[in-house]
């Protein structure tokens, strides 16, 4: 019995090692499809029929969370597993374990929801990206790039130090406290059919499957475990010393490997036939867009394009590149994207946050930072001058295209990310990402292109998790239709 249950925890563990390598990213997707279903309701042109190849990862996740459970955090999310991983090897070498106490824990647990709660009303709602460098996801997504990335992500990496040392004395500490996906589960698993039975009768006094829960779930209290919070790891089958707990379905016992395998595999099986699916429909999907007068008439009013831009300016030393992004006809974003300053590095976050306030570059020089502040503001003014209503060459510009295959290259979270666009009937009737770079945050280059396809413009969101890719595709399908 103790051999089978040990397969169990073997199978779970190469489940999340083998998502974790080839999938890192379904965490940032699966939240970003959630985003892109909330955006669209709230605008009032949501459409499921043409929608629903898109969400297919999402939707066979909560599909099967509502049937078997929180298997998604259990098997196949990586933030998910890198908590374990960090708990296991410092309980090895602390040789402790830290409780929570019960009372504390259960109000801590709340918090998910809070989080969950400011993040749909306060950034989703609003639209605002004042929140963009406090990410973790996005932090997490730079942690091979982090010397090039973390000014702008400081708030991002500063959280998700706070999640992995949080990791090393609380079992799943983020999944139980933070995670703003896990509290969508939580509430969509209450009604699943597959429960943990318990025969308490039997227990006495023991604990051990208590203790030994990866979630903190009183489940010495329990006949059935029904909880929202469970994850399916079934740790609690695996320590009990009297064989008491058992996966029930519909009143029946079952062996857990078989809902295991059957989560994995439908996952794995339908997000393959969503990927075809999406590739065959791209090009459908873009004969039918057109771009309406009274936008064309709005934009004669506004001053700049929305969409991102770069540009380079002479600091202290050549080549400090920025990327500025423009919304609404607003500066909303100025990230530095690379620069050889040795010295006067504050200029580097003060001036940018300055400017976006002012919305001019008209701001002040850093002190002991003159010359760096100087090459930021030639810089952006340089980006603004491509954003300038009759000096663009976003998509959305009154002027039509030249039919034609044009290539432009942008700069993602590594250099050399070339697209070549082409453009029919003076629309955008397909982007494709010819070569690239990137090693995190690639499920960018299939969602970006596609939306600048339906959107005919380059005013899209970024990827949560894949902010630096997004914009890179951005400026590269920018680049290619400035010689259109």
């Amino acid at each position: 019995m103790q051999k089978r249950i040990s397969k169990l925890q073997g199978l779970r563990l190469i489940s999340q090692v083998m998502f974790l390598i080839l999938m890192p990213e379904l965490f940032t997707l699966i939240f970003n499809q959630l985003k892109k279903v909330y955006s669209m309701v709230l605008k009032g042109n949501f459409d499921v029929i043409s929608i629903w190849p898109h969400l297919l990862a999402m939707i066979t996740i909560f599909i099967i969370t509502i049937i078997l459970g929180r298997f998604f955090c259990g098997w196949l999310c990586s933030f998910g597993a890198i908590n374990d991983f960090i708990y296991i090897i410092s309980k090895k070498v602390f040789k402790t374990k830290f409780r929570v106490n019960e009372k504390v824990d259960s109000i801590l647990k709340y918090l998910k929801y809070v989080i969950l709660l400011f993040i749909i009303v306060f950034i989703w709602t609003s639209g605002t990206t004042a929140f963009d460098s406090y990410n973790p996801w996005d932090a997490f997504a730079q942690v091979d790039n982090i010397s090039g990335a973390i000014a702008g992500y400081k708030g991002g990496f500063i959280l998700l130090a706070i999640i992995a040392i949080g990791a090393v004395f609380i079992e799943r500490f983020f999944c139980r406290y933070l995670c703003p996906l896990g509290a969508v589960f939580t509430i969509l698993s209450k009604a699943r059919i597959l429960k943990i039975k318990k025969l308490r009768d039997k227990c006495g006094s023991c604990r051990i499957c208590t203790n030994n829960c990866s979630m903190g779930i009183k489940l010495y209290q329990m006949d059935k475990v029904s909880s929202g919070e469970c994850i399916n790891c079934f740790k609690c089958i695996d320590v009990c010393p009297r064989k008491n707990t058992q996966v029930n379905i519909f009143g029946e016992k079952v062996n857990p490997l078989l809902p295991s395998a059957i989560a994995i595999a439908a996952f794995t099986g339908v997000n393959a036939l969503g990927g075809v699916m999406n590739d065959g429909m791209s090009n459908h999907s873009s004969s039918n867009i057109t771009t309406s007068s009274s936008d064309i008439n709005k934009l004669e009013q506004k001053k700049y394009n929305d969409g991102t831009y770069t540009a380079v300016g002479q600091g202290k030393n050549p080549d400090l590149k920025v990327a500025v992004t423009v919304k609404d006809d607003k500066i909303t974003n100025i990230e530095i994207m690379s620069n050889n300053e040795t010295k006067g590095k504050e200029a580097l976050n003060t001036v940018p946050k300055e400017i976006i306030e002012k919305q001019s570059i008209d701001v002040d020089t850093v002190s002991g930072a003159t010359i760096t502040s100087k090459g930021i503001k030639e810089a952006v003014n340089k980006a603004l001058s491509q954003a300038e209503i009759n000096n663009s060459s976003v998509a959305n510009k009154q002027e039509k295209y030249k039919d034609g295959t044009y290539t432009g290259i942008g700069q993602g979270k590594s250099p050399e990310l070339k697209v070549v666009v082409t453009v029919k009937d003076s629309k955008i009737a397909s982007v494709e990402i010819v070569s690239n770079n990137e090693t995190k945050g690639r499920e960018a280059l299939d969602v970006v292109p596609k939306e600048i396809i339906e959107k005919q413009s380059t005013d899209v969101d970024t990827v949560s998790g894949a902010t630096m890719t997004s914009k890179g595709i951005m400026m590269a399908v920018n680049d290619a239709l400035s010689q259109a």
